[in-house]
């Protein structure tokens, strides 16, 4: 059972876990340990988590070229643990986004616009999402309002061949999850995943009940949050363990590594 893997204390071993929506490097904004991405590794060694798709605070919260560039590094240093999503922003459009996707571990493309003090409808990013439509790529939204989900829905409703997962969308309060729900119930090209801090006993069964387990992704949020207490959620929590295996990892290989 994955559940004991919990109970013992060791890292998990049989089950492949595939962290969808994790950080390196830090900011000033939060008190955050374990921040690097030797780190991070570290981290998931000790777990037993054998991938994450990681994009750099830096780039989200300061200097968005820079903290590519910091992730890209990241990316070839740890080959085959550390996989990266390149973070764009609406008020820096004149990038060259086809030159990160020459190297084989960047995967998609990472959307955080209420720190790029904007909306996730912002015209800004058109050029972006036709980038992602069609190169057929993820998108990792942070999603923390229902608006966001709106938004979000109306985007898969147009460019069909992307990918977009709504980051905390399938574990937040009432309202956002309903949204979020609409969005992943509609729409063959949206997922959600698991990313959150705090949540009520049982969420994460809601969220499978009304997503399903093929459209649920874990993620920790690593290093904002310590990503051991939203493993152990869905480790510990009442699904089936080919459930749980859905969510760990399964359903994030096949929305990250479709195009290999």
């Amino acid at each position: 059972m994955i559940g004991d893997n919990v109970l013992s204390g060791e890292p998990f071993r049989g089950v492949d876990i595939f962290d969808i929506h994790a950080h390196i490097h830090q900011t000033s904004d939060f008190q955050m340990l374990d921040t690097t991405p030797d780190d991070v590794v570290k981290t998931m060694d000790a777990l037993g988590i054998s991938g994450a798709c990681v994009s750099s605070i830096t780039s989200i919260h300061s200097d968005c070229r820079l903290g590519n560039e910091l992730m890209l590094d990241a990316v070839k240093r740890h080959s085959g643990r550390l996989y990266g999503y390149v973070v764009v922003s609406p008020h820096d459009t004149d990038v060259d986004l086809s030159r990160y996707f020459e190297y084989p571990g960047i995967l998609g493309l990472k959307v955080h616009a209420a720190f790029h003090r904007t909306t996730i409808d912002d015209p800004g990013y058109i050029p972006f999402w036709e980038f992602a439509d069609g190169r057929s790529l993820p998108v990792l939204f942070h999603a923390w309002e229902a608006a966001d989900s709106v938004c979000i829905a109306k985007l898969a409703e147009r460019y069909r061949c992307a990918k977009f997962i709504i980051g905390h969308g399938a574990v937040r309060i009432k309202e956002v999850r309903r949204e979020a729900v609409n969005a992943v119930r509609r729409f063959e090209n949206v997922w959600a995943d698991t990313t959150i801090s705090l949540s009520p006993d049982g969420t994460i069964e809601d969220a499978a009940a009304k997503l399903g387990a093929d459209r649920l992704c874990y993620g920790s949020d690593i290093p904002f949050y310590d990503c051991r207490h939203v493993l152990g959620k869905v480790a510990t929590s009442r699904l089936s363990d080919a459930e749980k295996e859905k969510i760990l990892g399964q359903n994030a290989r096949r929305i990250l590594f479709q195009n290999e």
